[in-house]
């Protein structure tokens, strides 16, 4: 990802035109989004009387649909817990992607913001890839955690170091 930022990024210039060239970055950001959504469920209200699952659901019904069970289906997914991001290159990560990704829901509800955070993301990703090597501190694994939103339990502890001009080359 450092190489491929240090590549498609001209430091001093507008970013958003280089979101193109991120395909890397974007890869890894859909892949994290896949196994931390960043809301693990929302309640939403049957519009009208529908099957589910061989369920009856009636008008009015509260629903509850989990990005975090969702993304994690291992009839849907391959190697559901484990992080790859060049599943979506795949057909059926293609289909997955179409059908059953929704880190910030979908339809009517889905969030204002989703559209800025896919290319806000990946680009902040790769401004600080580009700039430093993060390494996980031993020991320090971080616990997700559900609240209202998805978060490390004890928070996320790395060592950051500046990266050199010829590293990002490598």
């Amino acid at each position: 990802m450092a190489a491929e930022a240090q590549a498609a990024i001209d430091p001093g210039k507008i970013y958003f035109p280089a979101l193109s060239k991120l395909r890397d970055s974007r890869a890894v950001f859909r892949e994290a989004m896949r196994l931390y959504p960043p809301v693990p469920m929302y309640v939403r209200e049957a519009a009208c009387h529908t099957r589910f699952r061989g369920r009856k659901v009636r008008k009015g019904a509260q629903v509850i649909l989990s990005p975090w069970h969702l993304h994690r289906h291992e009839r849907l997914w391959e190697n559901p817990d484990g992080f790859d991001p060049d599943r979506f290159n795949t057909p059926k990560g293609k289909e997955c992607l179409r059908s059953a990704y929704i880190p910030f829901s979908a339809g009517p509800r889905v969030c204002p913001g989703s559209a800025f955070a896919m290319a806000e993301g990946p680009l902040l990703l790769s401004l600080l890839v580009r700039a430093y090597r993060f390494e996980r501190v031993e020991g320090c694994d971080p616990v997700p955690e559900a609240q209202l939103t998805v978060r490390a339990r004890d928070g996320i502890r790395l060592r950051i170091t500046p990266r050199h001009s010829q590293e990002t080359a490598q």
